[in-house]
């Protein structure tokens, strides 16, 4: 397991006050775990923020984030079930169209909050087969021609379903090979409405840019770089 960061420790990584690093933790944009009255943070999350830096700009909302994805991704249906309202859909609409998604990635994390855990090597397998989940990142790595078994799953799932899949699966978190993107139950059902397995192209694109592989990293920017409308 690798040793997590202090707030100090992670504050002097990312070049940032110990204040700014708890913000981070307390918006759900800095994975980390509370021991006592601490919290310690992964350092592979620390290094993802380095290369992934706050941008300029408002993030968008939760169900404007996942418009955006799904119209990047060609799903005009799902992104109209998830903002409902016209205005936002054409707001969403042309938000796309002003912003290129690799360099506006930190604007779309509302999308789900990421939580990272320890379990079992043989739950991972059980994990990225449950029905109702969908495969992001390294596990949907074939998106971009990524082969190979991976070490990790990595997936999104309604938040909704936190207590029972970490009971049913003996999650605990931490630093482990198991990442879940917890999806707000009302969106949830939107995205899930057309049975796929996979999270949208757009949202596992975006998500393999946090990758530790910089082959994953690179591939991601030239696939997301054809998305832009």
């Amino acid at each position: 397991m690798i040793d997590p960061l202090s707030v100090r420790e992670a504050a002097q990584r990312l070049a940032v006050s110990p204040v700014a690093v708890r913000q981070q933790i307390a918006g759900g944009r800095l994975p980390a775990i509370k021991r006592g009255r601490d919290w310690w943070v992964d350092p592979r999350a620390v290094e993802r923020m380095r290369r992934l830096p706050a941008r300029s700009g408002r993030p968008l909302s939760a169900s404007l984030a996942w418009a955006v994805l799904l119209l990047a991704s060609g799903d005009e249906e799902a992104a109209d079930r998830v903002v409902q309202h016209p205005r936002y859909r054409t707001r969403a609409r042309a938000w796309l169209r002003e912003h290129a998604l690799s360099e506006a990635a930190p604007r779309l994390r509302a999308r789900a909050v990421l939580e990272d855990f320890d379990a079992h090597p043989s739950e991972l397998r059980r994990i990225a087969a449950r029905p109702d989940v969908l495969l992001t990142g390294a596990s949907a790595g074939a998106v971009v021609r990524l082969v190979g078994k991976p070490s990790a799953v990595e997936v999104y799932a309604s938040a909704g379903r936190r207590e029972a899949m970490m009971q049913r699966h003996a999650l605990t978190p931490g630093s482990g090979p198991v990442r879940i993107r917890w999806v707000a139950d009302e969106i949830w059902n939107a995205l899930r409405a057309n049975g796929e397995k996979r999270a949208p192209r757009s949202a596992v694109l975006l998500d393999l840019l946090e990758s530790d592989e910089p082959r994953a990293r690179r591939e991601a920017v030239r696939a997301l770089a054809s998305l832009r409308s």
